[in-house]
């Protein structure tokens, strides 16, 4: 399932070459189309099309294929081209022809250069093109091999393949391509062997090198994505337009798709971080209501207290107004009860009182006791005993205290 997404992304965003080997002739030699998709990584590029035949069929493969529209890199393999190791600099070098009826591409490590006459690279494109292809860059298959090989920097070498009736050769000397020799024929060793003797390299160490379609088309095709289409070494061909259109719309449909894409990728970010968020803040609130919630009930709790505490004392203070003498000195007693103190038992024999009772705070029942002792009709106020308890879930201070009435 992954696979099958992951090959329709690269289908819709245009994430592959066709690439056209050909190798004998235009008119009537054997081509290969090969369609190289571009893998997850540098040189993890794979081929999933491909099909060797005429240009014709070459051409009708990719047109069922869904390519019809799309350009090719043209591997060339047949407009012959001479090697040269230094810039194309003297007409001496090409008798016959000057500079400008000459087409020279240099390759990517600019150690040599490719020349071939502009009219046969331009006839070789004229017989492509007329069975529908859409040329984007026109490549020498030597440039594409020179690329591939692994050159001794040491002693010259020979690189030989022999291959659809062509033996071809690479000379190389001091780390650099130096010549190159296509021959109709199928003895790679005699023509090795013509060199060595005619270019005095009988110390030559002697190579094969491969000209399979597609090591070519992935090269190529690796090429064009390292330095773009048009930074890939090649004959100075027009690229179609129509394919270069075509290009364009796929590289603004990756940008496009990139772009949704992180904002997508940011998005959820953004909602993940949101998400986060919101369960800290409800969890920290959660906690701040409980606190708020208990307090609340604290409150609630003392107040239901100090209501009781303020009932009792009016009833208290009603019962002490109808009575004796000593009622009236209990009643003065009682006017000097302060707030966040209550009695809760209390003894009055021949003018002496004895009071049990509660306190939120000692410093409360430390007022109640000053008013006391300031109290005329009293005297010999004493604290007898305190102690720090518990009263409906409040921390309070359980006293006992003694006074006399004045006589």
């Amino acid at each position: 399932m992954a696979t099958s997404l992951g090959k329709m992304l690269d289908d819709v965003t245009g994430r592959f070459w066709w690439v056209l080997v050909v190798r004998d002739s235009a008119s009537a030699g054997l081509a290969h189309i090969l369609r190289v998709m571009r893998g997850r990584g540098a040189g993890r590029s794979f081929v999933d099309y491909s099909f060797s035949g005429t240009l014709a069929e070459c051409r009708e493969f990719q047109v069922k294929n869904g390519g019809g529209a799309d350009g090719i890199l043209l591997v060339d393999c047949c407009t012959p081209v001479k090697i040269v190791s230094e810039e194309v600099g003297a007409v001496a070098d090409f008798p016959g022809y000057k500079l400008e009826n000459l087409d020279c591409v240099e390759s990517i490590s600019g150690d040599f250069s490719v020349v071939a006459l502009k009219s046969v690279v331009e006839n070789f494109v004229a017989d492509i093109e007329k069975y529908g292809f859409r040329i984007l860059r026109h490549v020498p298959s030597v440039l594409v091999v020179a690329e591939l090989l692994d050159v001794p920097g040491d002693q010259p070498c020979l690189f030989a393949n022999c291959d659809d009736g062509f033996v071809r050769l690479l000379l190389s000397s001091g780390g650099k391509i130096v010549a190159g020799y296509k021959v109709a024929g199928e003895n790679a060793e005699r023509l090795s062997s013509y060199v060595r003797e005619h270019f005095f390299l009988k110390e030559s160490v002697d190579e094969q090198f491969s000209m399979e379609p597609e090591t070519l088309a992935k090269a190529v095709a690796e090429d064009a994505w390292a330095f773009r289409t048009d930074g890939v070494p090649a004959f100075h061909t027009l690229p179609d337009k129509e394919a270069l259109r075509r290009i364009r719309e796929a590289a603004f449909s990756r940008r496009i798709l990139k772009f949704c894409l992180a904002f997508v990728s940011l998005s959820f970010m953004a909602l993940f971080a949101f998400r986060i968020g919101a369960s800290i803040y409800i969890d920290r609130s959660q906690s701040k209501i409980l606190g708020f919630k208990a307090r609340v009930q604290k409150q609630k709790e003392l107040s239901q207290v100090l209501e009781q505490l303020e009932s009792d004392r009016a009833v208290s203070e009603s019962f002490l107004k109808h009575r004796s003498h000593v009622a009236t000195s209990l009643n003065n007693f009682v006017l000097n009860v302060t707030d966040n103190v209550w009695v809760t038992n209390w003894a009055t024999s021949r003018g002496n009182h004895a009071v049990q009772g509660y306190a939120i705070t000692p410093e409360d029942l430390s007022e109640f006791l000053s008013k006391l002792e300031k109290e005329r009709n009293l005297v010999n106020v004493r604290l007898k005993t305190t102690e720090k308890t518990t009263w409906n879930k409040m921390q309070v201070v359980r006293f006992s205290l003694s006074a006399e009435d004045v006589q």
